[in-house]
C-alpha cells in the first residue's frame, strides 16, 4: 500500500510554487517492486493533464532511494529547505 498527497494552488502569485507533490510514499514492504516508478509516472501524467508546467517536491537528504527515484525522472534539487528536505522540481 501507499499514498500520494497533491497541492494545487493555480491562484499562487509565484508560479513556481503552484503545484506540489506533498507526500509520495511506498510501504517499505512492497518496495523495490517497481511499485513507486509506476505510481509516480501516473502522478506526473496527472499533474500535466491537469495545467502543471512544473511539480515541486522535497524529502529528506538521507532518503537515497527516493533521490534516486526522482532523479531518474529528472527532478532536480533547487538549492532550497522545507522543513529540512531538500526540494526538488521538475520542469513539464
Amino acid at each position: 500500500m501507499g499514498f500520494a498527497m497533491f497541492a494545487f494552488d493555480k491562484e499562487n502569485d509565484d508560479p513556481h510554487d503552484r503545484f506540489w507533490l506533498w507526500r509520495f510514499m511506498i510501504d517499505k514492504s512492497l518496495q523495490g517492486q517497481g511499485l513507486g516508478r509506476a505510481a509516480l509516472t501516473e502522478i506526473i501524467k496527472y499533474f500535466r493533464e491537469n495545467g502543471a508546467d512544473e511539480i515541486t517536491l522535497s524529502t529528506k537528504e538521507s532518503n537515497r532511494n527516493a533521490l534516486a527515484l526522482y532523479h531518474s525522472f529528472g527532478f532536480k534539487e533547487n538549492g532550497d529547505m522545507n522543513d529540512g528536505e531538500a526540494v526538488l522540481k521538475l520542469k513539464l
